[in-house]
C-alpha cells in the first residue's frame, strides 16, 4: 500500500492541497474596529465585571486570528485566558474560548510545538464538562490532529481522527448520514499523510452508509464522491518508489473492511484511476440534478473536474470545466474570496516530489543542513511550465537539477481573464530540502 509520508515531505505536497481546499474569508477591517470597540468599553468597566472584558478580548482574538493577524491574536488571546482562569477557575468551561482560540492561533502561525500541549487542555476541559463523546469536541479533535499531524505525530494523529467518528456514531447511530462528513474528515487525513488507499477505502464507507447505487442522487454523497477522486489526485504527486500499482494493493480499513486495488489499463503510470474520474462525474450530475445545490460546491466540483485533466495532461478536455465554473463565478451572487478567486491566479495540481526531497536525514538536526533551489517560468494557458530557469540554488548541481526536472513536469491549473486560460509569466517557485551536513 501507499505508504505514510515523512513530515517535511509536506513541503512539497502543500502546494496540491491547495486545489482541494476553501479558505475561511479574512475578518473585514470593520469586525476589528467593532471588538476594538467593545474591549475599551469592557476595560472602562472591567473591575465591575472582568468576565464582559475576557468576551470582549475574544472576540477580539477572533477578528485578529480571521484577519491572520497571529501576534495580535495570540496577546488578545493570552490576556482573555488569564481573566478567565483568575475570576472562574483553571478548569472552567469559561476557560475553554480563549485556550482553543490560542491553540489556534499557535497552530496557525506554525508553532505546533506550542499548539498541542493547549488543545490537548482543551480536549480535556471539554470532556470533563460535556462527556467524552459530546460532540462539541469535534472541531478540537481535529485540530489537534492537524498539529500533531505536522509534528509527525500520525499514530496520534490517527486515532483522533478515528475517535471523531465514534463521537458522530455514537450520538447519530452508525448508519445516520450525520456520520459523513466526520468519516470524509478521516478520509481526507488518510490522503493528506500519503495513506491512498485507506483513505478510498474511508470514503467509501461514508458512500455506504447511504447506499453506493449508481441511480441515487442524494447530494450528501457528493462530498465523499470528490474525496475519492482527491485521493488518486494527491497520490499522483507522491515519489515514485512509494507508488505500489493499484491491481497489487491490499488493504484494510479502520473497521476491518478490505479492499484489493485495480488499475486502469488505460492509464500506463497506474497513477490516476478511472474510479476516481466517475467519481467526480457522478457527483457533477447530482450536483446538475439538484435546483437547489450549492453553488460553490458545484464550482468546486467542476474546478476538481479540470484539474484532473490537468494531472491527466489533458487541458483540452480541462478547458470547458474551467470555463463553466469562470462563468458561475462571475454569476454569483456571494462566494467565499477564495472561491470567487480560484482561477485568477495558476494553481498547481501536479508535481513529481523528488526522491531528495523525501529522502530525510536520520542524523539530528545539528548534524543536517537546509539546502534550497529556487526556479522562475512561465505557467502557459495549457497549465504547462514552459521557459524554466533556475534562479539561485545552494546545493549540489544534480540536486538542483532533480528539482528543475520536477518543476518542468508540473501541471497548473490555469489563469484566466474573461474566460479564456492565458499565460502567467514571472511564477517562482522555492523548493527546500535536507542532507547530511559535509564531513570535515
Amino acid at each position: 500500500m501507499d505508504r505514510p509520508h515523512p513530515f517535511l515531505l509536506k513541503v512539497a505536497i502543500t502546494a496540491i492541497a491547495v486545489c482541494f481546499s476553501i479558505c475561511v474569508d479574512a475578518a473585514p477591517a470593520t469586525d476589528i474596529e467593532g471588538a476594538l470597540t467593545r474591549v475599551s468599553a469592557a476595560r472602562s468597566r472591567a473591575d465591575a465585571d472582568p468576565l464582559a472584558l475576557e468576551a470582549a478580548l475574544t472576540a477580539l482574538g477572533d477578528a485578529f486570528l480571521d484577519a491572520g493577524q497571529y501576534a495580535k491574536a495570540e496577546a488578545s488571546y493570552n490576556e482573555a485566558l488569564q481573566l478567565a482562569e483568575r475570576h472562574a477557575g483553571l478548569e472552567s468551561e469559561r476557560v475553554l474560548a480563549p485556550l482553543l482560540g490560542l491553540g489556534k492561533t499557535l497552530a496557525a502561525s506554525g508553532r505546533h510545538q506550542q499548539a498541542v500541549p493547549r488543545l490537548q487542555r482543551a480536549l480535556t476541559i471539554q470532556r470533563s464538562q460535556y462527556g467524552l463523546f459530546d460532540l462539541r469536541q469535534q472541531a478540537t479533535l481535529k485540530s489537534l490532529a492537524a498539529s500533531l499531524t505536522k509534528l509527525d505525530r500520525t499514530a496520534e494523529a490517527q486515532d483522533l481522527m478515528i475517535y471523531r467518528v465514534r463521537t458522530a456514531e455514537k450520538n447519530y447511530g452508525e448508519g445516520d448520514p450525520k456520520v459523513i462528513p466526520a468519516v470524509c474528515d478521516l478520509g481526507d487525513w488518510f490522503a493528506e499523510v500519503g495513506m491512498a488507499a485507506e483513505a478510498r477505502l474511508t470514503f467509501q464507507m461514508a458512500l455506504n452508509i447511504v447506499g453506493d447505487k449508481e441511480d441515487l442522487n442524494a447530494p450528501i454523497i457528493v462530498e465523499p464522491l470528490r474525496g475519492i477522486a482527491r485521493t488518486y489526485m494527491r497520490r499522483a504527486s507522491y515519489p515514485k518508489d512509494w507508488l505500489v500499482p493499484l491491481n497489487r494493493q491490499r488493504t484494510c480499513g479502520p473497521q476491518g473492511w478490505c479492499e484489493v486495488g485495480r488499475r486502469d489499463d488505460d492509464d500506463p503510470k497506474g497513477i490516476l484511476s478511472w474510479d476516481g474520474e466517475h467519481a467526480l462525474q457522478r457527483a457533477l450530475r447530482i450536483l446538475e440534478a439538484q435546483p437547489g445545490a450549492s453553488m460553490q460546491t458545484l464550482i468546486e466540483t467542476l474546478i476538481q473536474m479540470g484539474d484532473w485533466h490537468q494531472i491527466e495532461k489533458a487541458p483540452r478536455k480541462a478547458l470547458p470545466y474551467y470555463q463553466r465554473a469562470w462563468k458561475l463565478i462571475h454569476e454569483a451572487a456571494s462566494l467565499s474570496s477564495s472561491a470567487a478567486t480560484a482561477l485568477d491566479v495558476p494553481v498547481r495540481v501536479y508535481y513529481p516530489t523528488p526522491q531528495i526531497v523525501v529522502d530525510v536525514p536520520a542524523a539530528s538536526a545539528k548534524e543536517t543542513r537546509s539546502n534550497s533551489v529556487q526556479v522562475e517560468f512561465t505557467v502557459a494557458a495549457d497549465g504547462s511550465v514552459r521557459d524554466a530557469r533556475i534562479v539561485d540554488h545552494d546545493t549540489r548541481e544534480k540536486y538542483a537539477q532533480q528539482i528543475f526536472d520536477a518543476v518542468r513536469a508540473a501541471r497548473f491549473r490555469p489563469k484566466f481573464i474573461d474566460g479564456q486560460a492565458v499565460a502567467a509569466t514571472g511564477i517562482t517557485y522555492r523548493e527546500v530540502f535536507w542532507t547530511d551536513k559535509p564531513r570535515d
